[in-house]
């Protein structure tokens, strides 16, 4: 049953922990320890942008004695294989309107199930969003928590003292391989502040409760709500994120959260306060956008601090070292990443494209590990080759990814360092365009 400990999910965790660890190249966690309790029953309430993945993460970033159970909108069960899996990652379906009118009753079993799992001391997560969402935006916040927790509340007269976790999940690059990501824990909310309004006036409790929810994550998402101007803001951020986290929050682990956030809001309120300076500072985007598609630069790039013509030698010559590893990486996991590419051809919607990744990365890999270790095997003869080869693959594999990351930064970084010494006053210039 969902709502009882199981061991086998413990024990899965384990694996699917590490290949989702390996998929990143930082992972950082802030709030847990001030915020989660473990002793109380808890609803994580996370933003939705990267399909399966921000699953996983919350069940990374939670204490792992606590099994978290998700609720998920039911069209993604349709398929009985899918289905399977995802039950057995203790993910239930949630019926909507557009699902069919005789589908809602199904909900019953599914809210009995949540209302059970709280009772148990045990936690819930649930998309308050109801959809995922792939821009640095947060949208309208749905009613699904409360009209879930406080109808369990109150049937046990509001005595479980459960509590509600905004979770922010904030994406460097949400596409990107090996690139940064941040889980945040936010202040709880009280479910039990909201008995008296509840017994009455329960719709009245219910729109309270999800007001104080998109609040709570709206101050905690990097929130870009200018739909005009987008693609400015989120440049802003690639622009100047490294540099204010450096300047700003230096020493903090979510720096870098804490810059985009600073950047956002900062934008947000010279617009309020002096729409002209705002209006001269998108104008100064746009000529820095096409100053850099002149010389060939990309927003990512790292422009405010280019790296010295030393650094890079060294970083050259360290790749060139490095290459029989990398090719030895690479001709052992090609088969990997050709089914890799292939069930991406599959997927229409770009969100699914870190979830394939990951998907092909825990089940592919270590498949043809053992299977190429089993050929080493009946090669040599030999049980010592064939196990040095078995460790050999994935670390050679993993490590050829990374100098892969390692040789198109290199690229970049030579196109800036050329930029700025071969042509030093436009460099400037578009320092100062681009700058917060």
């Amino acid at each position: 049953m969902l709502y009882r400990y199981d061991f086998r999910y413990t024990i899965a965790r384990l694996h699917i922990d590490i290949a989702l660890r390996l998929n990143f190249h930082k992972i950082v966690i802030t709030g847990r320890k001030e915020n989660v309790s473990k002793r109380r029953p808890v609803i994580f309430a996370p933003n939705h942008r990267n399909a399966l993945i921000d699953a996983l993460l919350v069940v990374y970033a939670s204490y792992h004695m606590k099994q978290v159970v998700f609720l998920a909108r039911a069209d993604i069960f349709k398929q009985k294989l899918i289905a399977w899996v995802l039950r057995g990652m203790r993910i239930m379906p949630v019926f909507r309107i557009r699902d069919g009118k005789d589908n809602l009753d199904k909900n019953n079993e599914t809210f009995n199930n949540a209302a059970r799992i709280l009772k148990g001391n045990n936690t819930l997560a649930i998309f308050p969003e109801g959809v995922h969402n792939p821009k640095q935006s947060l949208l309208p916040i749905r009613k699904a928590v409360p009209r879930i927790v406080l109808p369990t509340e109150a049937s046990t007269g509001f005595t479980l003292n459960s509590q509600i976790v905004p979770v922010s999940i904030y994406y460097r690059d949400i596409f990107g391989f090996l690139s940064d990501v941040y889980v945040t824990f936010g202040t709880p909310i009280e479910v039990h502040s909201y008995r008296d309004l509840y017994y009455e006036n329960p719709v009245q409790a219910v729109n309270a409760l999800r007001q104080e929810l998109e609040e709570r994550l709206q101050s905690m998402v990097v929130n870009i709500r200018n739909e005009e101007h987008y693609e400015a803001y989120r440049r802003a951020i690639d622009w100047n994120g490294d540099r204010l986290a450096e300047e700003l929050y230096k020493g903090r682990k979510d720096d870098f959260l804490q810059a985009s956030l600073h950047i956002v809001r900062e934008l947000d309120r010279l617009q309020e306060q002096d729409q002209v300076a705002f209006e001269a500072k998108m104008a100064g985007f746009r000529e820095a956008v096409t100053l850099m598609k002149e010389e060939g630069l990309r927003s990512t790039d790292r422009l405010w601090k280019p790296r010295t013509s030393a650094e890079l030698r060294s970083r050259a010559a360290a790749l060139l070292l490095t290459t029989p590893v990398m090719l030895f990486g690479f001709l052992n996991g090609i088969f990997p990443l050709l089914i890799q590419k292939k069930l991406q051809t599959l997927f229409k919607d770009k969100q699914f494209v870190a979830s394939v990744r990951y998907a092909a990365g825990l089940i592919f890999v270590p498949l043809f590990d053992l299977l190429q270790s089993l050929a080493v095997r009946f090669i040599t003869g030999e049980w010592l080759p064939a196990l040095a080869y078995f460790l050999l693959m994935p670390a050679t594999f993993y490590f050829a990814l990374y100098w892969r990351k390692w040789w198109k930064q290199l690229q970049r970084d030579r196109k800036v360092h050329r930029f700025a010494t071969e042509k030093p006053d436009q460099w400037k210039q578009l320092l100062a365009l681009i700058r917060l």
